[in-house]
C-alpha cells in the first residue's frame, strides 16, 4: 500500500495522517504524543505504526510533509517606526507567517527597548520602517542599534525600499544573519505582507527548525515545510480560492480555541462595500490570522474570566467561588479533563466566550466618517 504522510508535530501530541497518493483518498490517521524529552522522530514514528495498523498493514510512504509548534512554535520579534502603521504591519505580516509575536517595538529604539528585545529571544526579528521613499534616516538609527546590541536572531528587512539595502547591510556587517522582503506598508492605507511572510518562512526553514534541537535526523527537517498556524491559514486560503481545477467555496473563517490561546483565520473572496465608512489607515489583507494571547480554557482560562465573568458565571450556574477554583484547575494542568456535567458544561461557556471575543478583536471596529449616517442595509 503506497501512500503520503502528512504530520503535524504539536507541543503535545503529533497527529499524521496517510493519503493515497493518485486519488487524495483518507488511508488511516493516527496521533502518539510528541516525544519532545528524546527525538521528536520517535513520536513520528508511534504515531506512522498506529495509522499502519488502521489502514490494515505495513505501508511504502512515498513523500512525508510535516508541519511543526514543537519546542515554542516560531518565536518572532516585529520592529516599526509608528506603532499603528509599520510595527502594526510587521506584527501582522509576522502572524500571517505563522509566528507567535513575543514583543512589537516602535519608534526610536533605546536601550530598554533593545533590552526587552534581548529578554524574549526571537528567533527572527521583522525589521520594518517608513513607507517607500519616506522616512529614512530614522530607519538606519533602528538598524545601527539593533546592529550593536547583538541580538542573536535572522532578520527579515521590510523596510522603506529606498534604503533596505542600506539597512541590511549595516545587520550583516555586525555578524548577523539578514535577508531583504518588500515592505510591509509601502504606501499610507496599503499593507503587503505576502513578500515578509515568504521571507520568515524560509528563515524558519533555513535557520530556525534545524537549530531547535528537537530531531538529531535529517529526515525531521526535510519534512517540515511550515509552523503549523501558517499551514492552517493556508488551507483556509485554498478552502476559500480553491485551485486551477477546483473552485473555492467563498469567503472562509476558521476559529481555533486552544489551552492558551484563541487564533482566528479568515479569508475573504470579495472585498464586502462598505458605503459611508472610512477605509482605515492599516486596512487588513484578504487573508488575516489574529492570536489572542489572553483567550484559552487552560492557562488562558484566568483571561476569558476577566473578559467575561458576568455571562459566564450566568450561563455556567455556578459562583464566582467556584469558578475562580475551577480556573485555577485549569491553569495549573493543561491537560485537565473535566470529570463532571458542571465542568464540561462551563469549559463549554468558556469556549463560546473564547470564540466570540476572538471573533470581535478579529473583525475590528467600524468607524463612520464625519457627517455620514449609518449606512441603509437592504
Amino acid at each position: 500500500m503506497r501512500a503520503i504522510a502528512l504530520a503535524d508535530f504539536g507541543s503535545t501530541y503529533t497527529k499524521l495522517t496517510l493519503v493515497d497518493p493518485e486519488e487524495g483518498r483518507l488511508l488511516a490517521q493516527a496521533q502518539a504524543p510528541t516525544s519532545i524529552a528524546t527525538d521528536l522522530m520517535d513520536g513520528y514514528a508511534a504515531a506512522l505504526e498506529s495509522a499502519e495498523d488502521e489502514a490494515g498493514g505495513p505501508v511504502e510512504v512515498e513523500e512525508e510533509i510535516a508541519a511543526s509548534s514543537a519546542g515554542g512554535g516560531l518565536r518572532v520579534a516585529a520592529v516599526g517606526l509608528v506603532a499603528d502603521l509599520t510595527a502594526a504591519a510587521a506584527r501582522q505580516a509576522a502572524l500571517n507567517a505563522g509566528a507567535r509575536v513575543e514583543a512589537v517595538l516602535a519608534g526610536k529604539l533605546g536601550s530598554e527597548q533593545l533590552d526587552e528585545l534581548q529578554a524574549v529571544r526571537p528567533e527572527i526579528v521583522l525589521f520594518a520602517g517608513g513607507t517607500d521613499g519616506g522616512q529614512a534616516e530614522l530607519v538606519l538609527e533602528n538598524a545601527r542599534g539593533l546592529a550593536e546590541a547583538g541580538i542573536d536572531a535572522h532578520f527579515v528587512v521590510a523596510c522603506n525600499a529606498t534604503v533596505v539595502e542600506e539597512a541590511t547591510a549595516i545587520l550583516r556587517e555586525s555578524g548577523a544573519s539578514a535577508s531583504v522582503a518588500e515592505n510591509v506598508m509601502p504606501r499610507l492605507g496599503e499593507i503587503a505582507v505576502d513578500s515578509a511572510r515568504e521571507g520568515i518562512l524560509r528563515a524558519f526553514l533555513e535557520h530556525v527548525i534545524g537549530g531547535k534541537g528537537l530531531s538529531s535526523s535529517p529526515q525531521f527537517e526535510r519534512m517540515v515545510r511550515m509552523p503549523t498556524p501558517e499551514a492552517v491559514l493556508e488551507a483556509v486560503r485554498l478552502l476559500a480560492h480553491g485551485t486551477e481545477a477546483v473552485p473555492g467555496v467563498g469567503d472562509v473563517l476558521v476559529i481555533d480555541v486552544g489551552g492558551a490561546t484563541t487564533d482566528v483565520h479568515s479569508s475573504r473572496v470579495v472585498e464586502a462595500a462598505t458605503p459611508g465608512i472610512e477605509d482605515p489607515l492599516l486596512p487588513s489583507p484578504p487573508t488575516l490570522r489574529t492570536v489572542e494571547g489572553d483567550l484559552g480554557l487552560r492557562s488562558g482560562a484566568a483571561g476569558v474570566v476577566e473578559a467575561d465573568a458576568r455571562w459566564i458565571a450566568t450561563e455556567a450556574g455556578l459562583g464566582q467561588a467556584a469558578i475562580g477554583q475551577a480556573v485555577s484547575l485549569r491553569s495549573e494542568d493543561s491537560q485537565w479533563i473535566p470529570a463532571d456535567q458542571a465542568q464540561a458544561r462551563l469549559d463549554h461557556v468558556l469556549a463560546v466566550s473564547c470564540a466570540t471575543r476572538a471573533l470581535q478583536r478579529h473583525c475590528g471596529t467600524t468607524f463612520l466618517s464625519r457627517g455620514d449616517a449609518w449606512p441603509r442595509w437592504p
